[in-house]
């Protein structure tokens, strides 16, 4: 159980909320959660099981599917009520207001350890889908760098049906702020990573969560996802994808660090505090250990969008060890490599000509 909850719920087509509250501090590193709810009412377990396991996991940004308020098939509010189990902040988004003839809503939300610094909210409107939809964004700080958090549910009928949601949620979040901010999206996107409609993310530069053995989680239901962008800026620590009966969606959580552009993005020529260094001759990487490390060594393109990896999490001893880019890139210009080594993160600017 937390030690404190708050509150901010928003209602009505296209509120968007004035508090601008100096809380949501956060350390570079965060427990986000994504939890699709789908109880009592909805033919699953209690919403006191869901706060039970809410609080065994202890999330810290947690974003939630299909939360009832007030309406014809719930007459509490849910989130509300959740966040005083929790002791943990509040925010909801109706995704159809005045639902099944009430006056109460429908939709999604967060629970975070603190109220948000600020929030948006994009109301989806039906069109061919199944149901209205929406996406809310709440804004936070990891490092006192801002970051972006994003929950939405899509569409369950068709994968053109989550390919227009997706894509109105990739300009609403793009009409502001630009391509290397730090973002978090969850969701229960109804659909597996490989469906064409995800493909709408991983254009826009967005990469998924992967277990340890690179796998795209959840492994049970395949369709609950947290992704993140720039990749070069966000670092996985750990995953869960636990397995409770209290929905009969399972949570999905990741621990992310977010890299400090100070000490990520390196100057020509400089070091690490290891004393490992990167050099770029042509279309070669050279990196020097001191040390027989661990290794990852990816390029990037200076917006963050991976362009491809030339060394995967191998142990390399001490000493020169060159990689070339290859010719199969069919890529140019200004371009970024990121070493990690041990943990540490070793980047440098390259300009690559084919």
């Amino acid at each position: 159980m937390k030690d404190r909850y708050d509150k901010l719920f928003i209602s009505g087509l296209f509120f968007i909320s004035a508090a601008m509250l100096t809380q949501a501090q956060y350390p570079d590193s965060v427990k986000f959660m994504t939890y699709n709810i789908n109880a009592e009412s909805h033919g699953s377990g209690s919403y006191g099981d869901i706060a039970a396991v809410i609080n065994e996991i202890d999330p810290t940004i947690n974003g939630i599917q299909k939360v009832d308020s007030c309406n014809s098939r719930n007459s509490s509010n849910v989130l509300q009520y959740l966040g005083e189990q929790t002791n943990m902040s509040y925010t909801f988004a109706a995704a159809q207001i005045d639902y099944q003839g009430s006056s109460g809503s429908y939709g999604i939300g967060f629970l975070s350890d603190e109220a948000p610094l600020s929030v948006r909210r994009l109301q989806i409107p039906k069109g061919s889908a199944s149901e209205a939809r929406a996406a809310l964004e709440i804004d936070i700080t990891m490092a006192n760098q801002p970051v972006r958090v994003i929950v939405t549910h899509l569409d369950n009928a068709t994968a053109a049906n989550r390919a227009s949601q997706l894509q109105q949620i990739v300009v609403w979040m793009d009409s502001v702020g630009t391509a290397t901010d730090p973002v978090i999206i969850m969701a229960d996107f109804n659909a597996q990573a490989t469906e064409s409609s995800m493909k709408v993310l991983t254009d826009a530069g967005f990469v998924f969560v992967k277990g340890a053995n690179g796998e795209i989680l959840d492994t049970a239901q395949k369709i609950n996802h947290i992704l993140y962008r720039p990749e070069s800026r966000w670092s996985i620590l750990d995953v869960g994808n636990p397995v409770y009966s209290a929905s009969n969606r399972y949570p999905l959580w990741a621990i992310l660090k977010l890299l400090d552009t100070t000490t990520t993005a390196l100057t020509e020529g400089s070091t690490n505090a290891r004393n490992n260094y990167i050099t770029i001759s042509g279309p070669f990487v050279e990196l020097q250990l001191m040390e027989r490390s661990s290794v990852s060594l990816e390029v990037f393109s200076l917006t963050g969008k991976r362009i491809g990896t030339l060394s995967q999490k191998q142990m390399l001893d001490a000493g020169k060890h060159t990689f070339r880019i290859p010719e199969g890139w069919a890529i140019h210009g200004m371009m970024m490599a990121m070493a990690k080594i041990n943990g540490s993160v070793l980047t440098k600017k390259m300009i690559i000509s084919h």
